[in-house]
């Protein structure tokens, strides 16, 4: 009879052989969904960004469960800023209790942004846990995303949502009109959308394709030029003034960081400011600019008003929904709602809705952050990137986004995960001492 020990050995080796299949399939499973989003990101993005949700929360939870059989390469949630983005999605979840938005507790919108945190916090470790191989052809399918995307957009924009009426065209008892709109609105989405994936896509070219600086500069100039042909003015600025700080990482790298994320930090504190500063602009001087910076003003102002109302604890998650009563009549004889679902700013949204508790627990996320992308942005091309990608999710977020939009939150961590098939290169950075996280 063989030994009791060789027999428990062939036990733990078949075990073990067991496991690391497991582990294998579930990386596979993992790593199939990442691959399959970077594919969809150009559909995604003319559809309107909405999928990035859905596309996020699917490749995080296929890495839950890949972790969970292999505990590695997941060194970066022991950082703090994991815990400042969960306290802060926790706190918004508690405050749908006082909101006047009826919301139920437990599924609403806000414990659905909870879970989907969690979730997204785990996409970073499928980029990290991928073999170098594999990273080389993730970063050509990401480049070609990206080239292709704004190609779509470009397209989409010049022929009048041709693409989307191809795919989706207007029913026989549909209305035109409101499909036209539908079309315009998707395209917006998936602009503000380019505007920060081409961020690493941008880093990606410089790294990997000879000039390929020329090709990430017609990328942005195609953007720009597709937004100013679906009217939408937010995009061009936002993507100059992320280069300005882009360019200024590039040759100082903790400065451009450091200047990068203080913008970032101010637009949130500060953003009362605006609110105030746009309550003293009269009505003769709102007739002057363009309907929709008048409906911001007006919105900006009355936000200003609603959160002196409780500026410690806010008026509870979703709450600005529930001001909607108010009304303006503008230069062609509408009314229009003052408050048109969020402040359009997520700097007075924060403070509107969570209070002074919400602004801290931001800020903290934001500093801790910084303390990572200083040890990340070992070399001017990452550095390029991330405070790039950073100001444009700002301004974009003071003008435009919603804080608790789901894709929004899906895209921003799709992005950076992104980030991580930048290859680590000390050579141009002017801080020795950093290490890669």
């Amino acid at each position: 009879m063989r030994p009791l020990w060789r027999k428990r050995r062939r036990r733990t080796c078949a075990a073990r052989k067991t496991l690391r299949a497991l582990v294998k399939s579930l990386n596979g499973v993992a790593q199939g969904w990442l691959w399959l989003t970077l594919l969809l990101t150009p559909i995604l993005a003319l559809a309107g960004g909405l999928g990035f949700q859905a596309a996020g929360f699917i490749v995080g939870v296929s890495a839950i469960l890949a972790w969970t059989a292999d505990r590695t390469g997941a060194g970066y949630l022991r950082a703090a800023w994991p815990i400042w983005l969960l306290a802060f999605a926790a706190w918004a979840w508690i405050s749908t209790l006082w909101s006047p938005h009826e919301d139920v507790f437990l599924g609403g919108n806000a414990s659905v942004l909870f879970g989907l945190a969690v979730a997204l916090l785990f996409v970073p470790l499928v980029v990290l846990k991928t073999s170098m191989r594999v990273k080389t052809a993730l970063t050509w399918v990401v480049i070609a995303a990206g080239l292709l995307g704004v190609t779509l957009l470009l397209i989409e924009a010049a022929s009048g949502y041709a693409l989307s009426l191809w795919g989706d065209p207007v029913r026989p008892d549909g209305d035109p009109i409101q499909r036209l709109s539908d079309a315009e609105m998707n395209l917006g989405r998936g602009q503000v959308s380019y505007a920060q994936l081409l961020w690493p896509v941008a880093a990606l070219l410089m790294l990997r394709v000879q000039h390929g600086w020329v090709l990430a500069l017609l990328g942005f100039a195609a953007l720009m030029l597709s937004a100013q042909l679906n009217d939408l003015s937010v995009v061009t600025p936002t993507l100059l003034l992320a280069g300005v700080f882009a360019g200024m990482a590039w040759y100082r790298i903790k400065m451009g960081l450091i200047l990068a994320f203080g913008f970032s930090v101010a637009s949130v504190i500060f953003a009362p400011g605006l609110g105030y500063v746009s309550a003293l602009v009269e009505t003769e001087m709102m007739r002057q600019i363009p309907l929709s910076w008048e409906h911001r003003l007006r919105m900006w102002a009355y936000s200003w008003e609603l959160l002196k109302q409780a500026p410690l604890f806010g008026h509870g998650f979703d709450s600005a929904r529930a001001f909607d009563e108010l009304k303006f009549r503008a230069p062609d004889g509408r009314d229009i709602t003052v408050m048109s679902m969020h402040p359009h700013n997520i700097g007075l949204q924060i403070w509107l809705e969570t209070g002074l508790v919400g602004v801290v627990l931001t800020v903290g996320f934001l500093l801790s952050l910084l303390k990572i992308a200083l040890k990340f942005c070992t070399d001017s091309t990452r550095a390029f990137a991330v405070t790039g990608l950073l100001v444009t999710i700002t301004t974009s977020g003071a003008v435009t986004i919603g804080v608790w939009q789901h894709w929004w939150w899906a895209l921003i961590f799709l992005t950076v995960s992104l980030l991580c098939l930048l290859p680590h290169n000390r050579r141009n950075t002017d801080e020795p001492g950093m290490t890669n996280p």
